[in-house]
């Protein structure tokens, strides 16, 4: 999802009517590329606490902006009033800078998408909050996607019957913003949480091509086959190459098909009843997300997407890199068993 300015959010009314959102506050740290688009929906939503950025003009622009206490520095701000922050920084930076947070008392985060870099990290992360009844919500934005859940829904109504095939494409010219890694980890980790969640369960093989045709010394291009329980496959497509930006999602059963455009949220329905286009009022993902955030805050409940699905992520696309690798496919427990990470056990 790209930069909406804050005129055309204006017009989008979202709606906003929960007194619990408006008491809430909550501190963006790392305000440009993706985060500009938190701190503008925050804002909107009345829970905006502050602006963090280490560029600080940036910070102070947003600070000033939306009248909020900002900071160049994750030391600096005072978070007295802030009951919950989100990571918005290069995925490396992640870890630190929760550690940090969660050190100064705040409880409740929100982690951008993959979490970290690697599934090590994440799980000493995530024993890390554990420790410190720190609650993690990861920015898999698509499970907000409204076309997304329509898809699961269809498939719990039984209106496609048993899956056969899911195939899932994301691709685009290389992004606009700081990239520390490849496409896997940092595009199509969407789509294998896609895939998770729509058909309710881990892979159980795992096999992947993928390569650097551009500038990246990462891949910037990659194929995915995943097959899950009862004979059912998934195939993800992720590119940074291809001129145009498309994000699609199909997903074939023995009843029928569905296919859903995840940018404009048109879905399809096919199957013996007929072909069925359902047109939904566009909503944007990012304010679900958020307002799911900010509710679980207020209610001092469990946000999710969470860590272990950040952990089950990690691991898939890091089995993805392995297959890529060695050429072949591997069996994700087996996978999983040859992982050092100690105390994964407690996440998968």
């Amino acid at each position: 999802m790209g930069w909406i300015s804050p005129e055309k959010a204006k017009v989008q009314n979202y709606s906003i009517s929960c007194n619990a959102l408006i008491l809430t506050k909550i501190v963006v740290v790392g305000t440009g590329s993706f985060g500009k688009n938190h701190v503008r929906v925050l804002n909107e939503l009345g829970a905006l606490g502050g602006a963090i950025d280490r560029n600080e003009e940036t910070a102070r622009k947003y600070g000033e902006l939306y009248n909020v206490p900002w900071s160049s520095s994750v030391d600096g701000f005072d978070y007295s009033t802030i009951d919950g922050a989100i990571i918005a920084t290069p995925t490396t930076t992640h870890a630190g800078i929760a550690k940090s947070l969660i050190s100064k008392g705040i409880n409740y985060l929100l982690v951008e998408k993959p979490f970290v870099a690697t599934v090590d990290e994440a799980v000493g992360l995530a024993d890390f909050g554990k420790d410190r009844d720190a609650k993690f919500m990861v920015g898999f934005i698509e499970r907000f996607n409204q076309a997304v859940m329509l898809v699961k829904e269809y498939l719990e109504q039984n209106k496609v019957g048993r899956p056969i095939i899911m195939t899932a494409l994301r691709i685009r010219r290389w992004p606009d913003r700081p990239i520390d890694l490849g496409v896997i980890k940092d595009a199509a980790i969407h789509d294998v949480d896609i895939a998770r969640f729509v058909l309710k369960g881990d892979p159980i093989s795992i096999y992947a091509r993928a390569g650097s045709l551009t500038r990246s010394t990462n891949e910037d291009h990659a194929t995915i086959i995943m097959s899950f329980e009862q004979d059912c496959w998934a195939i993800l497509e992720a590119n940074w190459i291809t001129p145009s930006k498309s994000r699609k999602l199909t997903l074939t059963g023995f009843l029928g098909y569905v296919e859903a455009d995840l940018v404009d949220q048109e879905v399809t329905l096919k199957n013996g009843e007929g072909s069925f286009t359902k047109f939904m009022e566009w909503k944007e993902p990012l304010v679900l997300e958020l307002k799911h955030f900010i509710e679980s805050i207020s209610s001092r409940q469990k946000p999710t997407p969470d860590e272990r699905d950040a952990i089950a992520n990690l691991a898939i696309a890091e089995a993805a890199l392995m297959s890529n690798k060695m050429n072949r496919a591997l069996d994700f427990k087996d996978f999983l068993g040859n992982l050092r990470t100690q105390n994964l056990q407690d996440y998968l």
